[in-house]
């Protein structure tokens, strides 16, 4: 009997995986990085559009803005989306939640299927936008021990019952809250602001840009694909043995090194035949040490450095960050691309600086501690006068912390 339960249940996981990666990650992905792949083709389509109406071609640089609105807009509906999935999920339960949220992707994939025939390159406008808001990031866990953890969130739970649910601005307001949301903000914006989803939404620019034959540029960006894959797997399998702060400072370091040999690859790609392939190189080692290290921990932070009660906020908080931050990239980037030339990649080498440096003096390792514990610690950070005193001991550690 009890064999015949683990097969069913089993199966029910396996079922619930597939479901969360096509409906959650596999979305985002997916429409996060096919928009590179049509870029001549849209780019005619506007520019022919805009003849037929005025009967005058559009300038270059409104081809390129409109574009890198096309492309931008979809992290522009994410934030969107991330400020409606709360008063969704209240109102309507998360079930119908997502069965109303797919009516966001029928009204898209309309719009874009229709655009053509319409002679309206402003419905690819709007649908990446709907696009954007139907995207929904659902992570599973990466532990059996269910049980235990369960337990330890009815401890967290005891010990922040006599405490309301803060809302968004509290947190900038709490002083008990402040290395919480710094590393919050520093942390989400370098993940965003390091230049790899960059890669993804303008692969093919990018490989053409690095000396990339124009035949093998899609065989390249089927490569990036590839990377991620195996980041992903290899990041499930290091995020509990080399602890956090490793994982996060080894990796931006490493994004760092291949962006600087990726931009002497560019310098020097008319001096030497094969320098194309080693910019090319670089962007796969870049995609991998990101996905091992900032994608794979980034993501858990809200979870970790914050209780029940300020947890919701801080996913909040953290949403707007990273969608807003993506638009911005995504806007900014083809004129970035324009104006810097070889050096495009210099800026987002900057925040990797940053975030490895951050990582290394203000974040704490939560690597194998409890939620309490983590509290603990981060109350001694936030308090360093406090932790001068007596130690105390007991329960009333855990009612003196301001999480």
């Amino acid at each position: 009997m009890r064999a015949l339960q683990r097969l069913i249940q089993g199966r029910v996981l396996l079922l619930t995986t597939c479901a969360a990666g096509i409906g959650g990650t596999f979305q985002f992905g997916y429409n996060l990085s096919i928009i590179n792949a049509p870029t001549l083709p849209i780019q005619e389509f506007i520019n022919e559009t805009w003849w037929l109406r005025t009967g005058q071609p559009l300038p270059n640089h409104l081809v390129l803005f409109v574009w890198s609105l096309i492309v931008s807009l979809y992290p522009l509906g994410g934030l969107f989306g991330a400020l409606l999935a709360g008063p969704l999920a209240v109102l309507l339960g998360r079930k119908k939640s997502l069965l109303v949220n797919n009516v966001f992707v029928v009204a898209a994939a309309t719009l874009f299927g229709f655009s053509r025939r319409a002679g309206s390159f402003e419905m690819i406008v709007l649908g990446r936008l709907l696009m954007g808001i139907s995207a929904a990031l659902q992570r599973l866990r990466g532990t059996a021990d269910v049980v235990g953890e369960l337990e330890e969130l009815e401890e967290e739970r005891v010990a922040c019952q006599d405490q309301r649910t803060r809302r968004p601005w509290e947190l900038f307001q709490d002083r008990g809250l402040r290395r919480q949301v710094m590393s919050l903000v520093v942390l989400g914006s370098a993940v965003e602001l390091c230049g790899n989803d960059s890669v993804y939404a303008y692969a093919s620019s990018v490989f053409q840009a690095a000396g990339i034959p124009e035949g093998k540029v899609q065989y390249a960006v089927l490569g990036t694909g590839s990377c991620e894959l195996l980041a992903a797997c290899l990041s499930c399998v290091l995020i509990e043995r080399s602890g956090r702060r490793v994982l996060l400072i080894g990796g931006y370091c490493l994004m760092t090194c291949w962006g600087t040999i990726f931009t002497v690859a560019l310098y020097l790609q008319s001096s030497f035949s094969w320098m194309p392939y080693l910019a090319m190189s670089c962007i796969f080692a870049f995609i991998l040490s990101f996905g091992i290290g900032p994608a794979g921990v980034t993501g858990i932070l809200a979870m970790e450095l914050f209780d029940q009660k300020s947890r919701p906020a801080a996913y909040m908080v953290g949403g707007a960050l990273v969608w807003t931050l993506l638009f911005l990239v995504g806007l900014g980037f083809p004129f970035i691309k324009e104006g810097l030339s070889h050096f495009l990649y210099m800026p987002f080498l900057a925040f990797c600086v940053c975030g490895a440096i951050y990582t290394g003096f203000f974040l704490p390792e939560t690597k194998g501690k409890t939620f309490l514990e983590i509290s603990e610690e981060l109350h001694r950070l936030n308090f360093p006068r406090q932790s001068q005193g007596p130690k105390r001991m007991g329960p009333e550690v855990i009612l003196s912390t301001e999480l």
